[in-house]
């Protein structure tokens, strides 16, 4: 019976074989003859096609790597374009038609860093060719964000709580930022951000509305800079440092509140605050991956901040990146520690001279950075949630950006003594972002 089982055995495993042969009917000869053809007649689509069978029966070689590549070039499949034109360029270093496509492909992928990087490593007839230069000055973009808050005094008066309440009003962010370029492996971007950030204490007493505001004006600057390591390694160090006053404004009168009127008190708080940060990045043909560490003192806490994120191409390119992200954060002052994480999630889709991103936020977010510090969120008020839309508009030297984002907000009420109580008042925010970027 075993020699029997044995022998069926063996017989299976030939049959196998046997068919596999068959199927296997590719030879190195004929791989090379047909995806040569196929790149004369530049059908892109069956030269892909037939490389991923020749791989798959085990026939590659240096030219069917070229013609590989040069077909997701043509495709707009640059992440993949990249792959197997690098695989080229280091079997042979000196074909200077793979040093071009792959240069291009690097640049249209938006590995700015890397082509320029690569670009010292081509021959020099290639760069007289292409003739790339450096400019101090590469970029200049002006942006504008627009705040809007629902009506909180009647949300207050119907709320039906007692004690003291301080909620961020309405407020326009402005921004002007320079992009540099020192050298080919390194990018430096600075940016100056004036904001109104003001603010207003509200307390209810029976059916009387007692206003206190805080005009504050608040300055930002931030910067970044970004060292390309190699082989689609990036390190980015940031730093932002902010800083503002508050004055208050007294009602003078309860009742009507269009009959109140508002007197300066003389009292003036002033702040500044702290963050700075490093993050490292590897991106590869199908995904991209980056951690992050900073640590910032935003409204007189200490935080710590942990975070990675994963960018997907599952097409090759980058037509289409879902993104996720999660990031710890550690607070600490006034003898409290809290410790929360704030998830991220979208997808950006980018045709032609369109880009479209949506993203969802959730979670507490509070004292709270994002990408790799040039978003702060440093309202009193926590944001519960955030969903969001990006448009862009890519043009030859103009880039225009157009958003929106809509957040479910929540403040806690405090005592006469300034206690935070465990009530909390829900709002909703929204915001309007505009941008403009120049390159020249």
């Amino acid at each position: 019976m075993g020699k029997q089982f044995g022998l069926t055995l063996l017989l299976g495993l030939f049959l196998l074989l046997s068919i596999n042969a068959q199927r296997s009917s590719l030879t190195f000869k004929q791989v090379d003859s047909i995806s040569y053809a196929l790149f004369l007649k530049q059908d892109w689509k069956q030269l892909i096609k037939f490389s991923k069978r020749s791989r798959a029966e085990g026939i590659d070689f240096y030219y069917l790597k070229v013609r590989t590549g040069i077909g997701y070039f043509k495709k707009d499949q640059m992440l993949l374009a990249i792959k197997y034109l690098e695989q080229a360029h280091n079997l042979n270093a000196f074909d200077v038609v793979v040093q071009e496509y792959l240069y291009w492909a690097y640049r249209y992928a938006g590995f700015l860093l890397e082509s320029d990087m690569f670009y010292n490593k081509m021959s020099k007839d290639l760069q007289n060719k292409i003739q790339h230069k450096l400019k101090f000055l590469s970029a200049i973009d002006v942006g504008v964000v627009s705040n809007s808050n629902l009506d909180s005094d009647k949300e207050f008066l119907n709320n039906s709580q007692t004690g003291l309440l301080y909620l961020p009003e309405d407020f326009q962010m402005y921004t002007l930022g320079l992009n540099h370029r020192f050298s080919n492996n390194t990018n430096f971007y600075h940016r100056l951000t004036v904001m109104q950030r003001n603010s207003v204490a509200q307390e209810l007493i029976n059916t009387d509305l007692y206003n206190t505001k805080f005009n504050g004006k608040e300055t930002r600057y931030y910067a970044n800079g970004t060292l390309g390591l190699g082989n689609r390694w990036y390190l980015e160090l940031f730093f932002n440092v902010i800083s503002g006053d508050f004055e208050e404004i007294i009602e003078n009168s309860t009742g009507d509140l269009a009959d109140s009127y508002y007197i300066n008190s003389g009292n003036k708080i002033s702040y500044s605050d702290v963050v700075f940060g490093t993050s490292i990045s590897k991106a590869s043909y199908y995904f991209s991956n980056s951690i992050n560490v900073s640590y910032s003192t935003l409204n007189n806490l200490n935080q710590f901040q942990l975070g990675y994120n994963l960018s997907f191409y599952p097409l090759g390119n980058t037509v289409l990146i879902p993104f996720v992200s999660a990031q710890y954060v550690n607070e600490t002052g006034g003898g409290l520690t809290d410790s929360r994480i704030v998830y991220t999630g979208g997808v950006s889709i980018n045709k032609g001279k369109l880009g479209v991103t949506g993203f969802v936020n959730a979670g507490e977010i509070i004292n709270y950075i994002s990408n790799n510090g040039s978003i702060i969120y440093n309202q009193t008020a926590a944001a519960n949630s955030e969903i969001g839309l990006l448009l862009k508009v890519y043009l030859k030297k103009v880039n225009l950006k157009i958003g929106y984002s809509f957040m479910k907000m929540e403040d806690s009420f405090f005592s006469e003594d300034t206690e935070i109580s465990n009530s909390v008042f829900k709002f909703n925010q929204q915001n309007i972002i505009g941008g403009l970027t120049w390159e020249i």
